[in-house]
């Protein structure tokens, strides 16, 4: 998944530091030692734009939320690079945080180079951010060398039980307890592409064995579907167009059925 590649470069860039120069060339503000001031940033972490972190708690629906949405780990030093993910789809330029004085800042880095201001970095609680004109609230997914588990931890993560009785859990790391003999769980989090007209998760038995399903939550009522196919693609050999089909899973977090 496009996704996954992005978040794992991601990841992969803030593990190490990076060597950026400054330039006096097309800034829009003058040239400051404040650009290579190599010091700590006390909210360091994952930030996701308020209006999709609202939607995923609001209605549950990755699909719903995506278009508008924000994300960028800030790391725990100026100069270290970074980048804003746009809508779960695209990475945007290298990106690194300085500090001017007492106010942070968000610049681009080209070849390198400290380039162009983006904007001011407003602290406005230990779990709130401004950046510009758009708000932020600090997440703490599970995280490793390849993946960030976002949706793992704002909507799936908990512990269920099956309509007929058994036990299952979601965890944050994207493991899968309990469901027949499925093992992990991958939520799909970039829906601008085809065949993703619905909420959809996939469920895994091995690295090689996996099955993709429609999803649907009613308050903390979770049900999985079969992918019904209503269009399928016979240059590319894939599905373009789903919608729900045979209802495969159903299961209550925290509660029995009624």
């Amino acid at each position: 998944m496009k996704t996954k590649v992005i978040l794992s470069l991601f990841i992969i860039g803030l593990m190490s530091s990076c060597f950026i120069r400054n330039s006096k060339e097309n800034n829009t503000r003058a040239v400051f030692d404040f650009k290579a001031f190599d010091t700590t940033i006390a909210f360091f972490g994952c930030w996701l734009s308020e209006d999709y972190f609202n939607s995923i708690k609001q209605f549950k629906s990755p699909h719903k939320a995506q278009d508008g949405s924000a994300f960028i780990v800030i790391p725990d030093q100026t100069l270290k690079p970074t980048m804003m993910i746009d809508n779960f789809h695209e990475g945007g330029p290298p990106l690194t945080v300085l500090k001017d004085s007492s106010t942070y800042q968000l610049w681009s880095i080209k070849d390198s180079i400290i380039s162009l201001y983006i904007d001011d970095i407003e602290i406005l609680s230990e779990d709130k951010i401004k950046i510009g004109d758009r708000l932020f609230v600090k997440i703490n997914p599970f995280s490793s060398v390849e993946n960030l588990q976002i949706l793992e931890e704002i909507l799936f993560k908990g512990q269920y039980i099956t309509s007929d009785g058994k036990q299952v859990e979601f965890k944050n790391d994207g493991k899968l307890i309990g469901l027949d003999n499925y093992s992990y769980y991958i939520p799909a989090i970039d829906y601008f592409d085809a065949g993703m007209q619905i909420d959809q998760i996939e469920l895994a038995k091995s690295q090689t064995n996996s099955e993709s399903y429609g999803f649907k939550f009613n308050n903390d009522t979770l049900e999985l579907f079969k992918l019904n196919c209503l269009t399928f693609d016979s240059s590319q050999f894939r599905c373009v167009e789903v919608t729900y089909g045979k209802l495969a899973y159903k299961m209550w977090r925290n509660n029995k059925p009624q």
